[in-house]
C-alpha cells in the first residue's frame, strides 16, 4: 500500500510558547518502523500569536480565533519546511496548541486541529491526540511515553523538560513490565514567566536563577502542594499554574523566583526518579542550573545529542502520526488512565 519508507512532519508547540518544532522523521518497515531524522528545525513563535494564544487562556471566546490564527501559522511553518527540506513529505502530525486542559471534566482543546490545513498543504493531516483518550476516562496525557521507549531506547525513565515537567517510568510497551507516566510539575512555563520580568524570553543556562536566593519558606509551600500527593495518572494546565501556583510565588524578587522554582523542580523530579537511570530531553536540558540540582538530588541523568534534546516531542509525534495513519495503538491507556491501548488522533485528507 506505501513505500519502504514513508515521510512525516511532526509539528509540537508546546506550553512555553517559544516555538514550533518541525521535524520531518522517515519510518522504514511499515510493520515495525525503524525512523531517521531527516530535518528538524525550530521556527520562532510570532509575537502578535503569542498574545492571541495568551489571551485565549484568559478568556475562552478567544479561543476560535486564536485556533484559526495557530492554524494558519502551521500552514506558515510547513510551506516553510516544504521550501526548505530536500525530499518529499507524506504527512503531517501536528499537535496543535493547548489552550485548555481539563480531563477531570472530560475536555481538552488544542488550538490549530483544523482541516484547512490540509487543504491549504495539500497533505494529510493527524491531529487532535488528545481528545479520544480524555473522552475514554484518561488524562490525555503524556502521549510521549509510547515514542520514549519506541524510539529511544532502554533507560530505567524519561524525563521531559517542557513546559511542564513529565516523566515515563519503566517500559509500558512490555506488557509484563511496571510503567506510569504523568506530569511531575511545572518547568519552562514558570520559569520563562519570571526571566521575562527580568527582560529575558528565557534564563539562558539557568544564569540568572544562579544570582538568586532560594527561599525556604516559599519552597516548602511549593513542595506542599495538594496535586503532588495525587497518584498517577495525573496532568497539568496553565489554568493549574495561574489559579494555584503562580501566588505563591510572585511574592519573590524574579531571580529569588527563579532560584526557588528551580530547586522546587529538582525536588518533585527527586521524588519520582531519584536512583533512576534517566534520559533527558526538551528545552529544560540546557538550563545547567536545573540539570545540576536534578544530579545533586540524585537523579542520574543521560543527556542525547543536541538535536534530539530539542527535537524529541516533534520526532514522537510524528511517530503518534504515523501509527495513527496506519490504524494502529498510538496511546497506553494504562499511562494516561483510560486504560486500554487505543489509536487516536483525527485524520483530515486534502
Amino acid at each position: 500500500m506505501y513505500n519502504a519508507s514513508f515521510n512525516v512532519l511532526g509539528l509540537m508547540s508546546g506550553t512555553s510558547l517559544d516555538g514550533m518544532d518541525a521535524a520531518v522523521v522517515q519510518f522504514s518497515n511499515v510493520t515495525d518502523p525503524h525512523w531517521k531524522l531527516l530535518y528538524f528545525k525550530c521556527l520562532p513563535y510570532p509575537e502578535a500569536l503569542k498574545k492571541q494564544i495568551e489571551a485565549a487562556y484568559e478568556n475562552a471566546s478567544l479561543s476560535d480565533k486564536a485556533s484559526a490564527a495557530f492554524a494558519q501559522w502551521s500552514i506558515d511553518v510547513i510551506q516553510a519546511v516544504q521550501a526548505d527540506f530536500d525530499g518529499t513529505i507524506d504527512l503531517v502530525a501536528s499537535h496543535g496548541q493547548t489552550i485548555f486542559h481539563k480531563p477531570e471534566k472530560k475536555f481538552t482543546y488544542q488550538a490549530g486541529c483544523l482541516p484547512e490545513i490540509a487543504t491549504a498543504t495539500k497533505l494529510p493531516l493527524v491531529t487532535n491526540f488528545r481528545v479520544q483518550d480524555v473522552l475514554l476516562g484518561g488524562q490525555g496525557a503524556p502521549l510521549v511515553p509510547f515514542g520514549d521507549h519506541k524510539l529511544f531506547g532502554t533507560y530505567e525513565a524519561a524525563l521531559n523538560l517542557g513546559g511542564f515537567a513529565n516523566c515515563s517510568i519503566g517500559s509500558p510497551l512490555l506488557k509484563d513490565g511496571v510503567s506510569v507516566a504523568f506530569d511531575i510539575c511545572p518547568a519552562n512555563r514558570i520559569l520563562n514567566t519570571f526571566a521575562r520580568e527580568l527582560g529575558q524570553d528565557y534564563d539562558k543556562d539557568g544564569l540568572l536563577a544562579r544570582q538568586g536566593r532560594i527561599n525556604p519558606w516559599v519552597l516548602d509551600q511549593l513542595n506542599s502542594l495538594p496535586f503532588y500527593d495525587l497518584p498517577a495518572p495525573k496532568s497539568l494546565g496553565q489554568e493549574w499554574i495561574d489559579k494555584t501556583f503562580i501566588e505563591l510565588v510572585d511574592i519573590l524578587a524574579p531571580k529569588d523566583a527563579l532560584a526557588t522554582c528551580i530547586q522546587h523542580i529538582a525536588d518533585q523530579i527527586a521524588q519520582q526518579l531519584e536512583g533512576k537511570r534517566t534520559l533527558v530531553t526538551g528545552g529544560g536540558a540546557f538550563n545547567r542550573t536545573l540539570l545540576q540540582a536534578i544530579e545533586e538530588n540524585n537523579v542520574p541523568i543521560v543527556l542525547p545529542e543536541k538535536t534530539i534534546i530539542e527535537a524529541k516531542e516533534a520526532i514522537v509525534f510524528a511517530l503518534l502520526g504515523f501509527e495513527r495513519f496506519m490504524g494502529r495503538a498510538n496511546v497506553i491507556g494504562t499511562t494516561t488512565g483510560s486504560g486500554i491501548w487505543h489509536s487516536s488522533g483525527t485524520i483530515f485528507h486534502p
